[in-house]
């Protein structure tokens, strides 16, 4: 039997076209997204693009998915993710006032005991019930100050302003197991029309804390307005001083602002004192670290609000402080509260429900506001397709910021074409920008979406142009073979 000639030229051709077709139906919008890129004189290797269509799984748009790069605030997905994973729905923190057993049915008593339980969101009004509880208990006095009990999370805390040298910025406070307002101090900005003066009024202000008020009135836009002042803190004898320096824009009738104090104990004794002498009780001592010893009962104590409600924060407005404290929870109560053990958690529960999990990924603390996390696009998208598909995570979706409605997106992507199509965590740093989550478009499909940008040096390309004609060719479904 004779074989068939078989002409090699050809089969190498016609196996070039198969290979091509494939290609490109499996990446159908690349063209298009790539002259996009062209267009926009954006250097394709400081982008990862992904692009799901959730019906079908084909994936129209791949660029450079496995270029490990920051994912910045993205990295709040995968928090949100293991958080729902290995704590119980009904988790909750929990703050406790103890005082010594001696004590028991006395008014006046030499210590109080606090115990932090790691509550990110614990309020003054949650304070305000602390208080009560423990006046209702006859406790009228407290003779020597209080103890806090700081134990709950072993991890060590950098600097507030070792990310971006402004400590006193709210993104930048640190986990803590015991914290009241997430450290910040809410300040209205007026011009007095009697004096001609700045008026600085503080929301609330905890004893303890001295406004300094060196602002003059000169020029200079609203906008403009952090660049224009600054803030210190000053801790003398027990005073915490905030010195404000700077010129107030003569254009702008008021200001609400707000900071981060950093020194975080004196900052919840002042606030305990202010509310407790409010209450009529005495209080005299300042503030000292113990821990609870057997000794100690149990007199008042607070939860927070379930599990969801600071997933939901911490994923809309992308609330780092949250973050942080949710991350150091993962491990439970058997295992010590540090990175190094919380990361193992959670790279155990990303291989524990087959997220796409690179050996090179890391994760330093949960927030995202870290410039030593780094992530594959193509493990960011496993996980956002596992969000899609399995309904134990499907609520993740629903805590998303929706665009130009809520959320980090409330004021962006806000025209008629792509308000509230998109569900997307944002993430932003200096050199920064990436958006992960989901799309619907104009007719109704669905698509998974992921956006990295990654660029740390000087360059002249106006990236939110870009990224709003991508979207609207999503939306629109211009994207073709």
């Amino acid at each position: 039997m004779r074989l068939p000639i078989i002409n090699y030229q050809d089969l190498f051709k016609f196996l070039i076209l198969a290979i091509s077709f494939v290609s490109s139906s499996h990446v159908f919008g690349q063209y298009q997204v790539k002259a996009l890129i062209k267009k926009h004189q954006i250097p394709e290797s400081k982008l990862s693009i992904i692009l799901e269509d959730t019906e079908s799984d084909r994936r129209l748009i791949e660029i450079n998915p496995r270029t490990s790069r920051s994912p910045g605030s993205v990295t709040k997905l995968f928090t949100a993710f293991a958080a729902m994973d290995l704590l119980d729905k009904r988790f909750q923190w929990k703050t406790e006032a103890y005082i010594d057993q001696k004590f028991k049915n006395k008014k006046k008593i030499d210590h109080l005991l606090i115990v932090g339980g790691g509550d990110p969101n614990f309020s003054i009004g949650d304070l305000e019930d602390l208080v009560s509880e423990i006046r209702e208990k006859g406790i009228d006095e407290i003779s020597d100050g209080i103890y806090l009990d700081l134990s709950f999370f072993k991890q060590r805390k950098n600097s507030t302003g070792s990310f971006d040298q402004s400590p006193m910025r709210p993104y930048n406070t640190m986990h803590s197991s015991l914290i009241i307002n997430s450290n910040k101090m809410d300040l209205n900005f007026s011009i007095n029309p009697k004096t001609k003066k700045i008026d600085i009024s503080p929301l609330f202000l905890p004893d303890g804390i001295k406004i300094q008020n060196n602002l003059s009135i000169g020029p200079g836009d609203c906008r403009n307005f952090r660049s224009q002042v600054s803030f210190r803190e000053q801790l003398r004898k027990k005073i915490l001083t905030i010195v404000i320096d700077g010129l107030f824009p003569a254009a702008c009738s008021e200001i609400d602002h707000d900071l981060a104090i950093t020194k975080t104990e004196h900052y919840f004794f002042g606030a305990f004192k202010k509310i407790w002498l409010d209450s009529g009780g005495k209080l005299n001592g300042y503030f000292k670290r113990k821990r609870k010893s057997n000794k100690s009962l149990l007199i008042a104590d607070i939860y927070s609000n379930d599990l969801d409600s600071a997933l939901r924060l911490m994923l809309k407005e992308s609330d780092n402080l949250t973050a942080r404290n949710i991350f150091l929870s993962l491990t439970g109560d058997s295992i010590r509260k540090e990175y190094r053990n919380t990361r193992k958690s959670l790279y155990e529960s990303m291989k524990g429900n087959n997220i796409d999990w690179h050996y090179q990924n890391f994760i330093e603390n949960g927030s995202g506001l870290s410039r030593k996390t780094s992530l594959r696009p193509e493990s960011i998208m496993s996980l956002i397709e596992k969000i899609d598909q399995d309904k134990k995570y499907s609520e993740i979706k629903t805590m998303l910021p929706i665009s130009g409605i809520d959320g980090t997106l409330k004021n962006i992507y806000r025209s008629n074409l792509l308000l509230g199509q998109m569900k997307l965590k944002t993430g932003t740093l200096n050199g920064v920008r990436c958006l992960a989550g989901y799309i619907s478009t104009a007719s109704g499909k669905n698509y998974r979406f992921l956006f990295m940008h990654n660029n740390f040096d000087d360059h002249d390309y106006e990236l939110q142009s870009f990224t709003e004609e991508l979207l609207s060719m999503i939306v629109m479904e211009k994207l073709s073979s």
